[in-house]
């Protein structure tokens, strides 16, 4: 018994038989440079965003990382940074 095609299995061979043999070559490499594109994201995603390499970041890690002290965190300053108090 031979199984009986749809119209739609009908139109696909009828129009993969008007393009030119190159289109299927090229439709198989690009699915291959895709396909490797998303794996090379998932790679670089891997090696340097994936919750392992997270690091904690809260007030005392930044203050320690960039050697703030609270002395210096709380100084009053006579004016804000870039403007001058003057009175005319």
């Amino acid at each position: 018994m031979v199984p009986r095609e749809g119209p739609a299995a009908h139109a696909r061979r009828a129009e993969a038989a008007d393009h030119p043999p190159w289109r299927h070559t090229l439709r198989r490499e690009l699915a291959w440079l895709m396909t490797l594109k998303v794996a090379a994201l998932a790679l670089l995603w891997w090696l340097f965003f994936s919750p392992p390499h997270h690091s904690r970041v809260d007030g005392r890690e930044a203050s320690r990382r960039f050697a703030v002290t609270a002395s210096a965190m709380s100084a009053p300053t006579a004016s804000p940074a870039g403007r001058e108090s003057r009175r005319d």
